[in-house]
């Protein structure tokens, strides 16, 4: 039997220590409780939502997430009522030397970026970690009637390694939670919030697996902004319905020359409106009221719109031999096109502010 130098049996203990050293032996610290779950008390604060993309079926989110535990094996003495704090990555290196929960997003569309903000143990043992996460999580919803609608976003905060032999997730604070005016306010895009909610549950392993594993399961139900699928979608869509209608009032047998350039001008005015709005959306922000520019595009479109209703019912008179009832038209249209517009365009202002 051959026996190994003294240097290849030094390098190989110099080795394992090193190996036992790094993050890679995180796994084989047990939780701090064996003969029961550990109980993980759970916080969030959420920041941001917002790029709901419906084509995708996702939604991007940032919140922040603290987690609160006892672990006796860390309790330690000291006179003064206050915790050993690590930040950053400091609190990122003490964490590979202790028990902690691993929680990853179910469910999501690529993988989710979190932050170590710090990590406190306190003399008594208590552990606390606040953490900063992104993600893009999928959501489901009903498109049938879109853009009215509405969708739950879904977020499903699961435990990778831990089961719920091992651990399991209490609530405590939710925010924004109660204020829907608060919730609002971190959603950004045309959705208003209905309700949010958040429980625990467990989740089967692998088939083969009788292992359950907790989670927290995230919902906010939103509604799409009814005024702006009006705006944007509706009212196109209408003044174009309209102005075909109008159209199908002229004679195609009969029609003067001079009519064309008017009825063609203004529908050609209304379509490059409306372009013009589609175009203009883009670069603005994604809001869930009026803006002056909404105001003043969809002002336009429907003034538009009652001078090419107007222009058709003259060419239809005229068609007929009325040439009276048509020139009592074109003066009053004349008369009256300037202060219809002006009123309108008072009462879009006061109906957006309001």
């Amino acid at each position: 039997m051959q026996v190994q130098p003294v240097w290849h049996r030094f390098l190989l203990a110099v080795l394992c220590l090193m190996f036992l050293g790094t993050g890679g032996a995180r796994a084989d610290i047990p939780p701090p409780t064996p003969d029961k779950p550990t109980v993980v008390h759970v916080d969030m604060w959420i920041e941001d939502i917002n790029d709901i993309n419906l084509a995708s079926g996702t939604y991007d989110i940032t919140a922040q997430f603290g987690m609160r535990w006892h672990d006796p094996r860390l309790a330690y003495s000291s006179d003064a009522d206050r915790p050993l704090n690590w930040m950053g990555t400091r609190a990122e290196q003490q964490l590979q030397k202790i028990w902690h929960p691993i929680i990853d997003v179910y469910g999501e569309k690529g993988l989710s970026e979190a932050k170590v903000y710090f990590l406190e143990i306190w003399p008594d043992g208590n552990v606390e970690l606040r953490q900063k996460f992104t993600a893009r999580p999928r959501f489901i919803g009903e498109l049938l009637y879109f853009p009215f609608g509405r969708l739950k976003l879904d977020l499903t905060l699961a435990s990778v390694a831990m089961d719920s032999n091992q651990m399991k997730f209490e609530l405590g604070t939710l925010s924004p939670s109660g204020d829907l005016d608060d919730i609002d306010r971190i959603l950004h895009g045309n959705w208003f919030p209905e309700k949010i909610s958040w429980t625990v549950t467990e989740q089967k392993g692998f088939a083969h697996s009788e292992r359950t594993f907790p989670q927290i399961n995230l919902q906010l139900d939103i509604t799409h902004d009814f005024y702006d699928g009006v705006q944007k979608i509706l009212l196109p869509l209408f003044v174009i319905a309209l102005v075909s209608w109008s159209l199908l009032w002229l004679d195609l047998t009969f029609q003067a020359a001079y009519t064309s350039p008017r009825i063609g001008g203004t529908t050609t005015l209304i379509l490059t409106t409306i372009a013009l709005k589609f175009v203009l959306n883009r670069e603005l922000p994604v809001v869930h009221y009026f803006t002056l520019s909404d105001v003043l595009f969809n002002t336009t479109i429907i003034i538009l719109s009652i001078s090419l209703v107007a222009s058709c019912l003259m060419v239809k008179y005229l068609a007929s031999d009325r040439q009276e009832q048509a020139k009592k038209i074109n003066l009053w249209v004349n008369r009256l096109y300037v202060p219809i517009y002006l009123t309108l365009l008072l009462i879009m202002i006061n109906l957006s502010v309001g």
